[in-house]
């Protein structure tokens, strides 16, 4: 019913399925296309995943992307350091409300993860 409207409408594309034998992963997409057609005459309809040979690739491809953004992430310096809160202990040793840890080696450091 949404096609036959759309197709009257002046727009063209169809109901596409990904995996129609699937009862999971099954996804109805509407694909229109409003406007001129390419220069080969008639625009293309994409290949739904899971049928004709369209399935994933067996490999996966990484992008340099995401290398490069965990290697300018350590550049920085971490906002909360050694400095940052010796720099808070000592303001609040000062203001005396509160009692303070003492500084140790471990001052500064991330604990182990416990579940």
């Amino acid at each position: 019913m949404l096609v036959d409207s759309a197709t009257r409408c002046g727009f063209e594309g169809g109901l596409l399925v990904d995996y129609p034998n699937s009862k999971r992963a099954k996804k109805y997409y509407l694909c229109l296309f409003a406007g001129q057609a390419l220069s080969l005459g008639k625009n293309v309809m994409p290949r739904a995943l899971g049928e004709d040979g369209a399935e994933e690739p067996e490999a996966v491809a990484y992008e340099r992307r995401r290398g490069e953004k965990k290697a300018r992430g350590e550049k920085r310096k971490p906002v909360k350091g050694k400095e940052w809160i010796a720099h808070k202990k000592e303001l609040a040793r000062k203001r005396g409300d509160k009692t303070v840890a003492n500084d140790s080696k471990y001052t500064g450091r991330k604990r182990k993860v416990k579940f």
